[in-house]
């Protein structure tokens, strides 16, 4: 039988679901899996940037815009005929903790007033600056662990609640990258990262 899987195939796996941070900036110590856990340790304690608990999972995307260029006598394409207009840069997963920050994060922009009492969410019809996060997911690997970040993140897809009779209430979000300037468009609005029981290494970059 012919197949790539070995030995080291088990010291090279993503495992669980990881979690999901907004508005979270990575401390520049963290420079391998284990500074990393400790630094998410606090984190998940602290829950300030936790999106807690979910279900299903999640999903990331980073797909290009690719556009052949058209001529008289083309006939299929061939290398240098393609460009990337650009990328659909996405991170998906089902919440299921219902708080009113997370229902505020479920639309591109809203306001939410109140306090630990009472709490009242309107979604806006405007979009402001303030209404774009950073969005990281964390996760294991067999030897170490990987992050995902979205630089610029917004929820596209909107609120769709759904409960049911003896279930717990879901709540979809679909985050979106992206770009800060129209000057910075040289790499997609996003960074993955891979790190090793002592070393961290770069996948991207975007500076």
């Amino acid at each position: 039988m012919i197949t790539g899987l070995r030995p080291e195939t088990y010291e090279k796996l993503q495992l669980d679901a990881g979690i999901f941070l907004i508005g979270y900036t990575l401390p520049e110590t963290v420079v391998d899996a284990a500074t990393m856990k400790q630094e998410i340790a606090k984190e998940i304690n602290a829950g300030t940037h936790l999106l807690g608990a979910t279900r299903g999972g999640g999903t990331f995307r980073c797909v290009p815009t690719m556009r052949g260029i058209e001529a008289d006598g083309k006939r299929s394409e061939f290398v240098g005929s393609m460009v990337n207009d650009g990328w659909d840069v996405r991170l998906t997963t089902t919440l299921i903790e219902m708080t009113g920050e997370n229902f505020k994060r479920a639309f591109p922009s809203a306001e939410m007033t109140g306090d630990a009492a009472k709490t009242v969410i309107k979604p806006k019809t405007a979009i402001t600056k303030d209404d774009y996060k950073s969005l990281m997911w964390i996760g294991e690997t067999s030897m170490g662990a990987m992050l995902i970040n979205l630089t610029n993140a917004m929820n596209v897809a909107g609120a769709q609640f759904t409960f049911t009779d003896k279930g717990e209430g879901e709540l979809p979000v679909e985050f979106r990258a992206f770009q800060s300037t129209v000057l910075n468009q040289d790499y997609a609005p996003c960074e993955i990262h891979f790190l090793g029981a002592n070393t961290a290494s770069t996948a991207s970059n975007t500076k």
